[in-house]
């Protein structure tokens, strides 16, 4: 009776070795996942913004969420004052959506398409799509019609300059 508590004992310690050894690869799989994602805070145009990429319902949304000059010469709140829309045009900057509705576009998730970039200091939106390099440059193209009529920016990940500057 003992040598079968003991075996039964031993298969149950077993069983529970198994489930914390899958448990950990989940939570392995899900983390090099996100890290390939270009959800997060990232430095836009040599750093005058950082616009936060997040999931929205219709793919990945970015809004500016900080700037480096955030007052005008008027001494005021930048505002959306290029917008073609005169009703939009009393938006502020800080929190304005500018990058909506990309899409996977491949299997390692390092291409999306499918969306657009809005400019502001232009007042233009852009068809967009985005390339992920690493974990820390995101490629975004703008572009009227077909991609060559476009401009590539990146965009590099907020923090990103601490781990390969040596800071």
């Amino acid at each position: 009776m003992a040598n079968h508590i003991g075996s039964s004992y031993r298969k149950g310690v077993q069983c529970i070795r198994a489930l914390f050894a899958a448990g950990g690869l989940l939570i392995w799989l899900r983390t090099i996942a996100l890290a390939a994602s270009p959800v997060g805070l990232w430095y836009a145009e040599g750093g005058a913004a950082e616009v936060e990429i997040s999931q929205c319902s219709d793919g990945l949304c970015g809004r500016v969420v900080w700037l480096r000059s955030p007052i005008g010469d008027d001494g005021c709140e930048l505002r959306d004052e290029k917008n073609p829309d005169p009703a939009a045009r009393a938006r502020l900057i800080v929190g304005l959506e500018v990058l909506t509705g990309l899409k996977p576009f491949d299997e390692d998730g390092s291409q999306w398409v499918g969306g657009t970039i809005y400019d502001p200091t232009a007042g233009r939106t852009y068809s967009c799509i985005a390339r992920l390099e690493g974990e820390d440059r995101l490629f975004l193209r703008g572009y009227f019609g077909i991609q060559l009529l476009g401009r590539t920016t990146t965009w590099v990940r907020v923090g990103a300059e601490k781990r390969s500057c040596g800071n």
